[in-house]
C-alpha cells in the first residue's frame, strides 16, 4: 500500500505543471523522505531526473545524483551503477561544460550497461557521448556514437522508445545537414519533426524548429526559415535552462547576416546573460564569439577586442591541452576495452570449437570402435571377397548421394546469388522512384499552404503579395511536373531494360548499362543501410558503338563489380582508426581500345590481399563475413564474360584500392 501511495503521489507531482518550483521540490523531498525501499527510492529519483518539467527549471543539485550512486553501490547492482554514472556525467559535468569529466563518467557507465544488456541505457549513454563530441567539433565520433546508440534503441513497447528514437533522428539529421547531404538530412529531419510533435516535449520541439530553420536556409527558403526561428524563440522564452539558449547560437548569426543589428544586439545580450548565469564554458565561448562578431560588424573595435579575449579564454578552458589529453586517453581506454571484449568473445568461441572438436573425436572413436567390431564379425560370417564387394557398393552409393547433394546445393547458391542481384536492383529502383515522389509530395503540400495564404491575401486586397504567392505556386507546379516526369522516365527506363528477359543477344548501349547499374547499386545499398555513403563518378566514352551481348547477363556482371566496390570503400570507412582525410570513391569508365571495348570499375578501398588474389574467381570463395556473401558473384561474372568471348582482369594494391577491367570484343 505504501509503494502504491508513493507512485500515485509521484505522478501528481510530475504532471502538475502549475505547481511552483519551490513547492515542487519540497513535495518531492517529502516523498523521498518517507520512502525507505532502496529500489523504489532509486526509480523515484530517476523519474524525477527524466521529467521534462524538472529538467526545464534546471534546479537539480548534486545530492540527487549522489543518492543514486549511494543506493547503487549499496545494492551492488551493475544496472543501477550504469544509470548513476550516466546521470552524474550529464547533470554534474556535461550540463556545466566540463566535457572531460562528463566523458569519464559516460565511459564508466557504458560497459556496465552493456554487461546487463540494458538497451535503453546503452542508447542514452551513446547519445550523451555523441553530444560531448559534437561540442568538441569531432564529427566522426559524433556520428559513430549516434549510430551505436541507434543500434540499441529499446523495444517499441517501451515508454522510452520514442524519446530515444527522436534523439537518434535529431543527431543524424544534423550530421547530414552540416555535411551538406541534404537528401538524407530531409529524410531524417522529417521523421525528427513528426516525432518531436508527437512527444510534445519543449526541448525537442525547440531543437526541431532550429533544425528546420537551418534546412530552409540551405534550401533558399528564407521566409520559412524565419518562421521556424520565431517558433524556436517562443519555445525558448518559456524556459530558463542553459540548454534552451541554443536557439541564439543559430538565430543571432542569421540576424547579423541579414543586417538586422538591433534585433541581434537585444538577443545577444540575453544570450550573454544566460551564459553568465549558468557559468557554462561552452555557452560562454559561443556567446562571446557572437558578441565579437556583432561588434565587428558594428565597427566597435574596443568591444570586439574585449569579447575576443573572453572567447580566447573560454576556448583555452575547453580545448586546453590537459583536457584534450584526458579526452584522448578516455577514448583510447574505451577502444582498448572494446578490443579486449572482442578478444574474450573470440577466446570463448575458440573454447567452444575445441569442446566441439573433442566431442566429435570422441563420437568418431566410438563409431570407429563399433565399425571395427562389426567388421570382425562380418569377416567371421562372410567371405572376404563378398565383404569387399559390399563395401565398394556402399561407398559408391555414398559418393553418388554426396554428388547429388553437392549439385543441389550449388544450384541453390547460384539461385541465391541471382536473387541477391535482383534484391539490389529492386532496392535501387524503389529509391530512384522514391526521390522524385518525395519532391512531388513536398511541393504539393507547400502549394496547399500557399493557396491558403493566397486566399487570405486576396481577402485583404494585397495584390502584390497575391502575385508573389501565385508565382511561388506556379514555380512549385513546374517542379511537381518536372519530378513527376522524372519518375515516369525512371519507370520507362526500367520497363525498357526488362522488356526482354529471354537471355538473347541484342545490340546494347554499354554506357547506358553502366550508368543505370551504377545508380541502382548505390541506391540499393543506401536503401538497405541508411548510414552507407560514398561518392562515385563516371567517365563514359560517348563515341562507344553498340555491342552484341546479352544485356541482362552483362548487367549482372557490372552490378556485381560495382556492389563489391561500394562494399570495399564502406569497409575501409568503418575501420577503427580511419584516415580523417579518406573519401570513399567508386569510378566507372568505358573506352574503345583497338577492336575491343574496355569497362573499368575502380575503388579506393583496402584492396585485395595478394595471398588470396589467385582465389577470387573460384566458386564459393569470399572475403566477406559469414552470411554476407555466397562466394559466387565473381565466379559467375567470370563465366558470363568468358561466354561472351571476353576477359575479366583485376589490378589491386593493398590500402590503395582495386580496379576490375571487363574486355569485350566488338565482333
Amino acid at each position: 500500500m505504501k509503494k502504491v501511495f508513493s507512485a500515485v503521489l509521484l505522478l501528481v507531482l510530475l504532471f502538475n505543471t502549475g505547481l511552483a518550483q519551490s513547492k515542487l521540490t519540497d513535495s518531492l523531498k517529502t516523498v523521498l523522505a518517507s520512502e525507505t525501499d532502496p529500489e523504489l527510492r532509486f526509480n523515484l529519483i530517476v523519474k524525477i531526473l527524466e521529467n521534462e518539467d524538472v529538467y526545464l527549471v534546471n534546479q537539480i543539485d548534486s545530492s540527487a545524483c549522489k543518492e543514486l550512486l549511494r543506493i547503487a553501490q549499496s545494492q551492488k547492482s551493475d544496472a543501477m551503477l550504469a544509470t548513476s554514472y550516466d546521470w552524474i556525467g550529464y547533470y554534474l559535468y556535461q550540463n556545466k561544460g566540463d566535457n572531460a569529466a562528463a566523458l569519464e563518467y559516460y565511459f564508466k557507465a557504458l560497459p556496465l550497461a552493456e554487461k546487463v544488456n540494458d538497451k535503453r541505457r546503452i542508447s542514452s549513454i551513446c547519445f550523451d557521448i555523441a553530444a560531448v563530441y559534437g561540442t568538441l567539433l569531432n564529427r566522426q565520433e559524433f556520428l559513430n556514437y549516434t549510430r551505436r546508440g541507434g543500434r540499441f534503441l529499446p523495444d517499441k513497447s517501451s515508454d522510452k522508445y520514442y524519446y530515444m528514437l527522436v534523439q537518434y533522428q535529431r543527431n543524424m539529421a544534423n550530421y547530414f545537414l552540416v555535411t551538406d547531404q541534404l537528401d538524407s538530412a530531409q529524410q531524417y529531419g522529417l521523421a525528427f519533426t513528426e516525432n518531436s510533435a508527437r512527444m510534445n516535449a519543449t526541448v525537442f520541439r525547440t531543437q526541431s524548429s532550429i533544425y528546420n530553420a537551418h534546412l530552409n536556409i540551405k534550401l533558399g527558403n528564407i521566409q520559412q526559415a524565419e518562421l521556424h526561428f520565431k517558433e524556436a524563440i517562443a519555445l525558448t522564452d518559456s524556459s530558463i535552462t542553459s540548454r534552451a539558449s541554443t536557439i541564439y547560437v543559430s538565430y543571432i548569426p542569421y540576424l547579423i547576416k541579414q543586417g538586422r543589428f538591433e534585433e541581434a544586439r537585444v538577443l545577444t545580450q540575453k544570450y550573454w546573460s544566460r551564459s553568465i548565469k549558468f557559468f557554462n564554458p561552452n555557452l560562454q565561448l559561443s556567446a562571446a564569439r557572437i558578441k565579437r562578431q556583432l561588434f565587428d560588424k558594428l565597427n566597435q573595435k574596443d568591444s570586439a577586442y574585449y569579447y575576443l579575449n573572453v572567447e580566447t579564454n573560454a576556448k583555452d578552458l575547453i580545448f586546453n591541452e590537459n583536457n584534450q589529453n584526458i579526452i584522448q586517453a578516455l577514448a583510447f581506454k574505451e577502444q582498448l576495452r572494446g578490443i579486449e571484449e572482442e578478444g574474450r568473445k573470440a577466446a570463448y568461441q575458440t573454447e567452444l570449437k575445441q569442446y566441439a572438436l573433442l566431442g566429435g573425436l570422441a563420437v568418431f572413436s566410438i563409431i570407429a570402435l563399433l565399425l571395427y567390431r562389426n567388421n570382425l564379425s562380418r569377416k567371421k560370417a562372410n567371405d572376404l571377397l563378398q565383404q569387399q564387394k559390399a563395401e565398394v557398393e556402399t561407398q559408391k552409393k555414398n559418393v553418388e548421394h554426396a554428388l547429388a547433394d553437392l549439385k543441389s546445393t550449388q544450384a541453390q547458391l547460384i539461385q541465391s546469388e541471382k536473387m541477391a542481384s535482383l534484391g539490389e536492383l529492386t532496392a535501387g529502383i524503389a529509391h530512384e522512384i522514391q526521390n522524385p515522389l518525395n519532391f512531388v509530395n513536398n511541393f504539393s503540400e507547400i502549394n496547399t499552404e500557399l493557396i491558403g495564404e493566397l486566399e487570405q491575401e486576396v481577402s485583404k486586397g494585397n495584390l502584390a503579395e497575391v502575385k508573389a504567392i501565385a508565382k511561388n505556386i506556379k514555380d512549385n507546379g513546374q517542379k511537381i511536373n518536372h519530378h513527376g516526369k522524372r519518375a515516369g522516365d525512371i519507370v520507362k527506363g526500367m520497363l525498357q531494360h526488362s522488356r526482354n528477359s529471354s537471355g538473347q543477344i541484342e545490340l546494347t548501349d554499354i554506357n547506358a548499362l553502366c550508368d543505370e547499374y551504377l545508380r541502382l547499386a548505390y541506391h540499393g545499398l543506401k536503401a538497405k543501410d541508411k548510414s552507407f555513403n560514398a561518392k562515385f563518378n563516371t567517365d563514359l566514352d560517348v563515341s562507344l558503338p553498340t555491342l552484341n551481348v546479352v544485356p541482362q547477363d552483362i548487367g549482372r556482371v557490372i552490378l556485381n563489380l560495382i556492389t563489391n566496390a561500394f562494399y570495399a570503400v564502406n569497409e575501409r570507412l568503418r575501420q577503427a582508426q580511419p584516415d580523417s582525410h579518406y573519401e570513399p570513391m567508386v569510378s566507372v569508365s568505358t573506352k574503345k581500345v583497338d577492336n575491343k571495348i574496355l569497362v573499368s570499375v575502380k575503388d579506393n578501398g583496402n584492396g585485395v590481399p595478394q595471398k588470396v588474389l589467385d582465389k577470387i574467381f573460384q566458386p564459393f570463395f569470399t572475403t566477406k563475413p559469414t552470411g554476407q556473401g555466397t562466394g559466387l558473384g565473381l565466379s559467375l561474372s567470370y563465366d558470363i564474360v568468358k561466354a561472351h568471348q571476353g576477359e575479366i582482369k583485376v589490378k589491386t594494391k593493398e590500402n590503395e584500392g582495386t580496379e576490375f577491367n571487363i574486355i569485350l570484343p566488338l565482333t
